[in-house]
């Protein structure tokens, strides 16, 4: 993963959070201050007025655009990755009352390889990553603190507190699904046990704060100002079915005939099964709220991907005590994921080559009086897996978005775009 990391450049969006926040127009920001740790939060409280609610996860994404390099972000983005993989390993385990299998952790990779949506812009993205993959560590994170025993004393209440109001200001879907999973657990106990956990009904309360105060921002409000209808959210729940349901249906199907196996064979509690179905309403929850957003990009699925994941893994490791099983799965996995990652990786790679050039020509028209740049565009991209997949970059004119943009993260006057072919010369620089 460090690989493709290093392999990624950055993105549109990531060009417009160097600066301090001011205005989503470019021709708004006449004089734009350079962002940097202590800068975040005034940032944050603009990016909060004008455009949305996301503080938590915008400012991890600032907080890496204030260094010289992406490397740093490479590093700690990678080491996320893992621990996102240990996390959905840990609820697998824990959950079904069985010890680690070091065979199952690469096939939980491979199913996130996999099934992760637009894998480019939700993990490599520097700014798709902050929205997505780093945001599930803090959801996962309350889901996991909320499974313990935890006493009600001042330390758990701070956590709780802390946990709750980050994992309910993630986003506007996986967060609120990541409390209605916690919610059900509660709810679980007490029907076996007559107990509720007060450390738990401090973090629900306060994730509920978290997530009013993200929604309620007036940057959101302002771009959410869309009337929906009742044949509008319809015709939502339609399309994102006709969108998610062909991609999952072997998952669903896999899910179901481990929980006939499970039942049959007698190796499933019911806690364990109860375990399945709270996170499956989770996946449910996280995608077809969707439906009620005027728009449902697919990266926005990720965290219905995760609790789904997590509930096929849940019952692996249920039934898969003998070592051989997932290490054969793995090995057939492996082979079609280098089948994968190979066309993947060479069109991460030539965007790579392209935007290195385009930079080369950037730094060079820098030096010059006239600071005007003129590049060669980037040719389209094929994989789903790089980042500059179906995102807005540079164009044409030098009144394009990105282009004035741009313009101001490298310190020219303007840059123009010219499209050639991805055998042109201009790539030979």
């Amino acid at each position: 993963m460090l690989l493709l990391n290093l392999k990624t450049l950055y993105v549109a969006d990531d060009y417009v959070y160097r600066f301090v926040y001011q205005s989503p127009t470019p021709t708004d920001v006449i004089h734009p201050e350079r962002i940097n740790t202590f800068l975040i939060p005034y940032s944050m409280w603009n990016h909060y007025l004008l455009w949305n609610g996301r503080f938590v996860a915008h400012s991890i994404v600032q907080y890496f655009m204030q260094f010289n390099s992406k490397v740093p972000f490479d590093i700690c983005s990678s080491l996320i990755y893992v621990l996102l993989i240990l996390l959905m390993n840990k609820f697998s385990t824990k959950l079904s009352n069985r010890s680690d299998n070091a065979w199952i952790l690469p096939l939980i990779f491979f199913f996130t390889w996999f099934y992760i949506p637009y894998f480019g812009q939700s993990v490599l993205w520097l700014s798709g990553s902050g929205n997505y993959l780093w945001m599930s560590i803090i959801y996962l994170g309350f889901i996991l603190f909320n499974l313990q025993d935890n006493r009600f004393n001042m330390s758990n209440s701070i956590i709780a507190i802390i946990l709750g109001f980050l994992a309910g200001a993630t986003n506007e879907n996986s967060g609120p699904a990541a409390v209605l999973i916690v919610l059900l657990f509660m709810l679980k106990r007490f029907i076996q046990d007559r107990k509720i956990s007060l450390v738990s009904v401090i973090g629900v309360i306060f994730s509920g704060i978290g997530f009013i105060l993200m929604v309620m921002s007036p940057g959101s409000q302002k771009r959410a100002a869309v009337h929906q209808t009742w044949e509008t959210i319809q015709n939502n729940f339609t399309g994102i079915y006709k969108l998610t349901f062909g991609k999952w249906v072997w998952i669903y199907l896999l899910i179901a005939m481990l929980l006939i196996v499970a039942i049959l064979m007698k190796r499933i509690t019911k806690d364990t099964f109860w375990s399945v179905v709270i996170f499956l309403i989770g996946h449910m929850a996280a995608v077809y709220s969707m439906a009620f957003s005027p728009e449902y990009p697919e990266r926005t699925f990720f965290g219905g991907v995760i609790f789904l994941g997590i509930a096929l893994f849940i019952l692996l490791y249920t039934i898969l005590d003998d070592v051989k099983v997932p290490l054969v799965i793995s090995a057939v996995l492996g082979i079609a994921f280098l089948f994968s990652f190979w066309p993947a990786y060479q069109d991460i790679n030539l965007s790579y080559h392209q935007m290195q050039v385009q930079y080369h020509i950037i730094y060079k028209a820098e030096r010059t009086k006239e600071k005007h740049a003129v590049i060669p565009l980037m040719t389209m991209q094929k994989s789903k897996y790089n980042a500059n997949y179906g995102v807005i970059a540079l164009d044409t004119p030098p009144q394009a978005l990105m282009n004035q943009w741009e313009a101001k993260f490298f310190g020219v006057n303007q840059i123009s775009g010219y499209r050639v072919n991805k055998s042109a010369t201009v790539w030979l620089k």
